[in-house]
């Protein structure tokens, strides 16, 4: 363990040096840094070194301290009294559509793959759930380049926001049916299930936004306000999963949206103070962002694209249907609903090709279970899709922002 501690350090401290170096090339850098991954675990293991990185020695790390940070940090800076206003929209593409959309997606590569001893419909159905869920950190950057209206980014960031938190809860539960001797889901209790655990999740973050509000608020030293933010994301979670077994994912989204909008409002803070608060959890998901994109390149090996690129090409034309499918069929229901600002055309084609994968899709990826059937499979076609997101839908989105906007 501590081998693999130090070779992430290193390959994380690289890249934050290079970054302001790589500015004018027209790529992420989150592909830089799955490159970076990909090339230092080459070189280091040609060597002869092992990496020292194991599924089970970093599966903890990713779902209990990665993917909460990532969210919060999501929330903590989401405008919520717009996101309230598009609430419809937000919460029909975050929770029935991605559904849906996971649904679509599973079912084309379980009949697309064709093997179900090896790639079980409850592994294809993991599949589509973890490339349901979206990342718009690279398309937000460019709305706000380019001037886009507020409406569109909130429309964006708060479905990507919702459905990361829902795909992880979906994640869970199908997991759990994996794990089990039937390795099927009741799906009459799979409901419920998913009902408390959102509910739960819910009333939990309420609570600790609440109080860690008036904690915040409370507070004199902008220190102690960030240590504050930080607890507000760690204790949540705790006591959602640990406590009461609901989402903990849930409870930190509903806590930094609380917490970053009483933030945002409060007026005993300074401008330094409340930018103390807000860089921090810059740096929290920075560095989040770096280690996820950094493990993804040290997990791809040559021999996977040899293996699985079927699967991976499968992958890309199942979740792109399945975006536009739902994309295309639930705004336009949207639009005809009473009191609702209608979503333009220009803008459904921007949603539907800025439904980006990215930092949650790669961390659900690389936390599957080996014992999961198929598990390998999955993990390629999640690499797969990412990957045409950081070189292909991320490079022509600046495009298609210009024709259409």
């Amino acid at each position: 363990m501590p081998a693999s501690i130090i070779f992430l350090l290193c390959l994380v401290l690289f890249a934050a040096l290079i970054e302001p170096y790589l500015k004018r090339i027209p790529i992420p850098f989150t592909a830089i840094l799955v490159l970076l991954g990909l090339i230092g675990s080459e070189v280091w293991t040609g060597l002869g070194y092992d990496t020292g990185l194991r599924w089970d020695s970093f599966r903890d790390i990713i779902l209990h301290i990665l993917v909460p940070i990532l969210v919060f940090e999501s929330a903590y800076h989401m405008p919520t009294r717009l996101l309230i206003k598009n609430w419809l929209p937000v919460i029909v593409l975050a929770v029935p559509a991605l559904l849906i959309s996971a649904g679509i997606c599973g079912y084309l590569l379980f009949i697309g793959i064709g093997y179900p001893q090896a790639f079980p419909v409850l592994t294809a159905l993991l599949a589509g759930i973890i490339l349901a869920a979206t990342d718009p950190v690279a398309v937000v950057s460019m709305f706000k380049a380019v001037g886009a209206s507020p409406r569109l980014t909130a429309l964006v960031e708060g479905e990507s926001l919702f459905n990361d938190a829902t795909a992880v809860v979906c994640f869970s539960l199908v997991i759990m049916a994996l794990s089990s001797a039937q390795a099927s889901i009741d799906w009459q209790g799979a409901i419920g299930q998913f009902s408390l655990t959102v509910g739960g999740g819910i009333i939990i973050g309420l609570l600790a936004g609440y109080c860690f509000s008036l904690l915040y608020r409370l507070m004199i030293s902008h220190v102690g306000r960030g240590v504050i933010s930080l607890v507000a994301m760690a204790l949540p979670f705790y006591i959602a999963e640990h406590t009461f077994h609901v989402s903990g994912i849930i409870a930190v989204l509903i806590s930094g949206l609380w917490l970053g909008e009483s933030r945002r409002l409060s007026q005993l803070f300074s401008q330094k103070e409340e930018g103390f608060s807000s860089e921090l959890w810059e740096l929290n998901g920075y560095i989040a962002n770096v280690i996820v994109f950094v493990l993804m390149g040290v997990t791809i090996t040559i021999d996977m694209f040899k293996d699985q690129w079927f699967a991976m090409l499968l992958g890309i034309g199942a979740a792109t249907i399945s975006r536009a499918a739902v994309i295309y069929t639930f705004i336009p229901l949207i639009n005809v609903m009473p009191k609702q600002e209608t979503i333009s055309f220009s803008y459904q084609n921007v949603m539907m090709w800025g439904g980006l994968r990215g930092g949650v899709g790669i961390a659900l990826a690389l936390s599957i279970p080996t014992t999961v059937p198929g598990w390998y499979t999955v993990q390629a076609i999640i690499y797969g899709m990412v990957l045409f997101t950081l070189f292909i839908q991320a490079p022509l989105m600046p495009w298609l922002i210009k024709k259409t906007l």
